[in-house]
């Protein structure tokens, strides 16, 4: 499933993956494994005779095997792949017969060997056309390998007339651990899990079990289902090495709705009829909320397709001392605008564009939102709009932000300078608003946290410009007043609601209100008498501040505070109106 599919909360099956949340051991690289590999291919060893018998006057014809015959063996020997094809060429050099006769040499029965096989040795030669007889210690020397190995294929090929199979390794209960394992991953495999829609931590492809879990709790379950006892230590391996899991946190900004149902479904007064009643309209609402995603997910060609989201108040100055905690602290505000590809689309830098104003520079209204949507559409993404045929803009349904006649006249103006852009404007269902720019305040947010002191906007801005482009409110960008230019265009009075809007179509000179996803737009015109949407002339905003003189007492009482740590430079750029001490204020505050 794709990290589009999990904004909404849905629930998905558990599955195994390739890299667990903890590494597998790699004994590829080990000591151990390194001189396992050179004794099995022949490494640092070079092929040699191991006697001084003389050709005339034994068995042994070492003395005829040039070092070109020895090479020829060894390489043949060690281009096996394995330790058993390796004791069948052993096997192939060896002539095995039974004892014939035993020769009562040593009186002592108890310590005379009873060998029942006779083993002779031999070696590949270039200039003899059959094998040369050798002795056993130039055959073991030749090889690099021990007697005892000889000794071993010898024997069992003369009991069983077999080349010797694999013994070495194997537990005994290997089979039984290997079913215990499965049983394990099926367990697991019966929880659901899903996505962190915030993508706050955690590497690609990791999903949450409930919060009320934990591995101890699992295992526990596990023993009461299987009725086998099996270790913490094995349930533990399976669930970290073979899945990327975690645990969730119990939800902050859940759907109202949600939660309703969910409680008055295990309400024990209800009977089963109305638990049924109750999960079908449950089940109706999270459809309702997944059409949203699915409209998200279907980026068409030649239109773009933009969320927009006001991410949390960043405060300032950040500072790890006490006095912060009890102090009010400016506000630095940030808006992001994020271009959506398509729901297997992976969001690049590029795409990210984020407006910043600090709390003494404007107030966090749908002005600013729209002035800053404005200068996007118009300056940064001026190409990218003008080739395309339509404009996809999905945002939540805040009334004072993004869901407003100023927001909805901003594109209206819009139009004027691309006259065939077709707009369209989607809301989702309350509660369920995780959108793209979600994730990008995320990994900000994430990556805040590891600072302990920031000071001054910029150290902001630093890290802001790691994740996308950043837009600073009057150097880049300024405010315009779409709300004086909308009351003097837009009529006061309505015939829709548009807090009831599910969509909204901006595409003529009349507004098209959509109710729910599926239905049919009603076209409404808003504006007055002999006005058109090209009378729109919103000014500049100045400069203005909503800080009280509370907060502004709070803020340099702070700042004094910490004035010690403070280097001088930051200082100087202090008092001279660069940072959080240049905060505006009226008298009458």
């Amino acid at each position: 499933m794709s990290a589009l599919n999990a904004f909404d909360g849905t629930d998905e099956p558990v599955r195994p993956t390739l890299g667990g949340r903890k590494r597998r051991l790699n004994m590829e690289n080990h000591r151990k494994q390194i001189l396992k590999k050179v004794r099995h291919s022949g490494g640092a060893m070079f092929p040699m005779v191991g006697c001084k018998h003389k050709a005339a006057m034994g068995v042994c014809q070492a003395e005829r095997l040039s070092p070109d015959d020895l090479m020829i063996n060894f390489n043949q020997f060690y281009d096996r792949p394995n330790k058993v094809e390796q004791d069948r060429e052993i096997l192939h050099l060896l002539d095995i017969t039974p004892v014939k006769r035993q020769r009562k040499q040593i009186e002592d029965i108890s310590k005379r060997k009873d060998r029942t096989i006779s083993v002779k040795y031999s070696l590949f030669c270039k200039s003899h056309p059959e094998k040369v007889p050798v002795c056993k210690a130039t055959f073991v020397k030749v090889f690099g390998i021990s007697k005892d190995r000889v000794t071993r294929v010898a024997q069992y090929y003369g009991t069983t007339a077999e080349a010797r199979p694999e013994r070495r390794g194997g537990a005994r209960h290997s089979e039984e651990h290997n079913r215990r394992r499965q049983l394990i991953v099926e367990h697991i495999q019966s929880f659901t899990c899903r996505a962190s829609h915030y993508g706050r931590r955690g590497a690609p492809g990791r999903k949450y079990l409930p919060s009320d879990l934990n591995v101890l709790k699992m295992h526990e379950l596990f023993e009461a289902q299987s009725h086998a006892q099996t270790s913490y230590s094995l349930y533990y391996s399976v669930f970290s090495k073979d899945f990327n899991l975690g645990f969730g946190h119990p939800a902050t900004d859940a759907c109202t709705d949600c939660a309703k149902y969910k409680i008055r479904i295990t309400d024990p007064n209800l009977t089963e009829a109305e638990k049924r009643m109750e999960s079908a309209v449950f089940i109706l609402h999270r459809r309702r909320a997944r059409v949203f995603y699915d409209l998200l997910g279907r980026v068409a060609e030649e239109h773009v397709t933009l969320c927009f989201d006001m991410m949390q108040n960043i405060v300032l100055p950040k500072t790890p001392i006490g006095q912060a905690y009890y102090s009010r602290q400016l506000y630095l505000y940030l808006f992001g605008v994020v271009v959506h590809h398509g729901e297997k689309s992976h969001q690049t830098k590029d795409d990210v564009h984020l407006y910043v104003w600090q709390e003494n520079e404007g107030r966090k209204d749908s002005n600013m939102i729209a002035s800053a949507l404005s200068d996007c559409l118009k300056v940064q993404l001026h190409q990218k709009v003008g080739r395309s045929r339509g404009l996809r803009l999905f945002s939540d349904s805040c009334y004072g932000q993004n869901k407003n006649m100023n927001m909805v006249s901003m594109l209206m103006e819009l139009r004027n300078s691309f006259p065939n852009l077709k707009i369209e404007h989607t809301f989702p269902v309350r509660g369920h608003s995780f959108l793209p720019a979600d994730r990008v305040f995320g990994r900000i947010e994430q990556k805040i946290k590891k600072e302990e002191t920031i000071l001054l906007p910029e150290a902001y801005y630093a890290i802001l410009k790691q994740f996308g482009h950043v837009h600073v409110y009057g150097t880049d960008w300024k405010g315009l007043d779409f709300k004086s230019a909308t009351k003097a265009c837009v009529k006061a009075q309505k015939s829709f609601k548009i807090s009831e809007a599910r969509m909204l179509d901006l595409s003529t000179n009349k507004v098209g209100v959509k109710t729910s996803y599926n239905g049919e737009y009603s076209f409404y015109s808003v504006l007055k008498r002999g006005k058109c949407w090209a009378n729109l002339k919103p000014e500049v905003i100045p400069k203005q501040t909503s800080v009280k003189a509370a907060k502004k007492h709070d803020v340099l009482a702070l700042l004094e505070a910490i004035d010690g740590h403070w280097p001088p430079p930051l200082k100087t750029k202090i008092h001279q109106g660069g940072g959080p001490g240049r905060v505006a204020c009226n008298e009458t505050d």
